[in-house]
């Protein structure tokens, strides 16, 4: 029978400049071991449009993840120091807790 437990979804979006950035901060906090990447991503935010053409040329990159609650708090970190360096540059976090159905 399959077992249902909670956990956190964690999304981070950001400018896929800083990607390297972000992840080279997963491995120092030991966050982030497992994630889906989806890119191109395309939107509005608060640090402007990305479309990945010639008006709007930047592109973003969606990383989710589904971990507990210490590990959240590790990617809070690695976003953080990455924001620190980056000011200007679109990256934000989002975490909803789920139930993660295992089957």
């Amino acid at each position: 029978m399959s077992e249902t437990r909670n956990c956190l979804r964690v999304e981070i979006i950001l400018n896929q400049a800083v990607e390297e950035d972000l992840l080279e901060r997963f491995q120092t906090h030991r966050a982030g071991r497992a994630f889906t990447r989806l890119c191109p991503v395309f939107g509005r935010g608060s640090s402007g449009e990305r479309r990945g053409d010639q008006v709007w040329p930047e592109e973003n990159v969606l990383i989710l993840i589904y971990c507990d609650r210490d590990e959240k708090d590790r990617l809070v970190r690695a976003v953080r120091e990455v924001k620190g360096l980056y000011p200007d540059e679109g990256i934000k976090l989002f975490a909803s807790a789920v139930d993660l159905q295992e089957v």
